[in-house]
């Protein structure tokens, strides 16, 4: 039985009860999609912390039940080849989110933001950059932020009128979660935590008060970021009784250990399990992170429920995304530091007024599309600073795709006082075909696959003579990419170059 996870009337169901009502109101009410706007829409962005691409059950590839995401999936417009670009260090999430909010590359914004660790506390979350929030609030709209913060308290101030349970910060525990509400008018209240709600519960509750209770003078952007499934992974008891980790079915890729070495390898999130890595200690780890997406869908569908019953869902643009992906137990890893498929690429749905039902593009997108893209489905102009793409073009059918190629980077943190950390990758992905070119310690080790033969990229095409037209067309495609995006990256260096010097940026 579901008890008091939900915190309303459906809290009592049986799951299967639960499951046939949530369906209901998402296929019912909660997404009556216009084909013509009537007013400028609102917008409602929802954001998990590590959520993966196939972990929303409307996507296949995993066991994940999660109703309330896939009622937007079956009800809007899904991008299938979304990703980040990647980060500069192993708390991904910084700098995902960072270029998130100002539709940038990593490499153009001020580490105070995205690498705070590494600048005095004077500078942390000292940026001159726009975010999308400072920008719809320019343009008449009414913004509200709740959830995680990682990037500083300046920009929520700069782009939000209100906050309520805002965390700043990275990660945290999900029970007792201290937080702090925000008004533009009063400032920062002092820090509180509630020790017996569940996170993805404290932020939907500050979500439906802000939408019961807000002044409806002007339409409104919501900013719902949720800190789950990141770890600790003590999602409610309930949830974890869905997944017997004996039933847990291993992924494709799964591997005791990385084939090769590369940056992070003793990173924190590689240290949640033993090396070499058991099936019975990953179908754990699974069975959790299935866990927390599943409490966390939950409370999404609180949210929803709430936004339909204030009379504002057809008039409102939905957003879900993850701030990157996780591995749990794919190529011999757990984290998020590398550029394989499952650590970034990640879940993009577009729902509202306008936007076509049911649909799924596979033109390749950035996380940080979306503040050009939240432009173009509003009418207002893109700003000169954003470097990113508008997808509103193949979200209307109107183009098939915005870009023929992706760039990816990770590497670990330039500045890191622990030489075996040290390590980078780059990938590009044309096609099908995705090139990943590692270096560490003067070793360098590329691998090339076939994404839509070998989704779990296992299969390495390097070696095959006929690929080296493939091969020599992506290795340039990248030296493209690296230049014009203004990436660091030098292919021709030991670990890239990266750890020459001062790491700047632009």
């Amino acid at each position: 039985m579901l008890k008091k996870t939900t915190g309303h009337q459906i809290s009592d169901l049986p799951i299967w009860k639960y499951l046939l009502v949530v369906m209901a109101i998402l296929a019912i009410g909660c997404r009556k999609v216009s084909s013509v706007k009537t007013e400028k829409p609102n917008i409602l962005f929802l954001f998990t912390d590590d959520q993966r691409y196939g972990t929303l059950g409307a996507l296949g590839m995993d066991e994940v039940i999660t109703p309330g995401l896939d009622g937007l999936i079956a009800t809007g417009t899904t991008f299938t080849n979304a990703y980040i670009l990647g980060a500069p260090h192993g708390a991904v999430c910084s700098p995902s989110r960072a270029m998130l909010m100002t539709g940038r590359h990593y490499f153009n914004i001020e580490p105070n933001v995205y690498a705070q660790f590494s600048v005095p506390d004077s500078l942390r979350g000292k940026s001159d950059k726009l975010t999308f929030p400072e920008y719809f609030r320019s343009n008449g709209y009414a913004t509200f932020a709740t959830g995680k913060q990682h990037n500083g308290k300046d920009w929520v101030e700069r782009g939000f009128e209100k906050g309520k349970s805002i965390y700043l910060g990275g990660m945290t525990k999900h029970f007792g979660t201290k937080v702090k509400d925000f008004s533009a008018q009063t400032g920062w209240s002092k820090p509180y935590a509630n020790e017996e709600k569940f996170s993805s519960e404290l932020f939907a509750d500050a979500a439906i008060d802000y939408l019961e209770n807000r002044e409806k003078d002007n339409p409104f952007l919501m900013y719902v970021s949720f800190t789950a499934p990141h770890d600790p992974r003590t999602a409610p008891q309930e949830f974890h009784d869905l997944y017997p980790p004996e039933n847990i079915i291993l992924p494709e890729n799964f591997m005791e250990g990385h084939p090769f070495p590369i940056a992070d390898m003793k990173i924190r999130d590689e240290k949640l399990a033993a090396f070499p890595r058991t099936e019975k200690e990953i179908k754990q780890h699974i069975s959790d992170y299935y866990a927390m997406i599943s409490a966390t869908d939950a409370q999404i569908v609180r949210v929803l429920e709430a936004l339909e019953k204030s009379g504002e869902a057809e008039n409102t643009i939905i957003v879900f995304s993850g701030d990157n992906g996780l591995a749990v137990g794919q190529h011999g890893l757990l984290g998020k530091q590398s550029v394989y498929e499952h650590s970034v690429k990640v879940p993009l749905i577009f729902n509202g007024p306008g936007i076509p039902k049911n649909e799924k593009k596979a033109a390749f997108a950035y996380l940080h599309d979306v503040f050009p893209t939240l432009c173009g489905l509003t009418d207002l102009a893109i700003p000169e600073s954003v470097e990113t793409k508008d997808l509103t073009p193949v979200i209307l059918g109107q183009q098939e795709t915005v870009r023929e190629v992706m760039h990816f980077a990770y590497n670990a943190w330039p500045g890191d006082k622990k030489p075996k950390e040290r390590g980078a990758h780059r990938a590009v992905r044309k096609g099908d075909y995705k090139l990943i070119v590692s270096s560490k310690d003067g070793v360098v080790t590329e691998q090339l696959f076939n994404l839509k033969n070998d989704p779990w990229e296992m299969n390495n095409l390097i070696d095959d003579k006929e690929m080296n037209g493939i091969y020599e067309d992506l290795k340039l495609s990248l030296k493209t990419l690296i230049k014009e995006t203004g990436d660091p990256a030098d292919l021709n260096k030991v670990m890239f170059g990266l750890y020459e010097g001062v790491f700047t940026n632009k």
